[in-house]
């Protein structure tokens, strides 16, 4: 398992979320958002609406699978 502490470096609006999970589906691994006390499967569109992407807020990333330190890194890179 990895969890990595993503700080969001830019705006993301509703827009962004289908394609989030697009990419999350890409990978075998597990893939989960914690944030606001919340456990958000990034595998999820249902789930990921209610995720709020302010620039400036941070999240932890958890990945958990056989390719989670790839989805981690290219995931990561979306939010820089």
């Amino acid at each position: 398992m990895i969890k990595r502490t993503i700080s969001v470096g830019k705006k993301f609006g509703a827009d962004i979320i289908p394609y989030l999970v697009q990419s999350a589906c890409h990978y075998d691994c597990s893939l989960y958002i914690e944030s606001q006390s919340r456990n958000i499967n990034m595998k999820s569109i249902m789930g990921m609406t209610i995720l709020q992407l302010d620039k400036g807020s941070s999240f932890e990333l958890i990945a958990e699978g056989t390719d989670e330190q790839l989805a981690v890194n290219e995931i990561a890179a979306c939010f820089e």
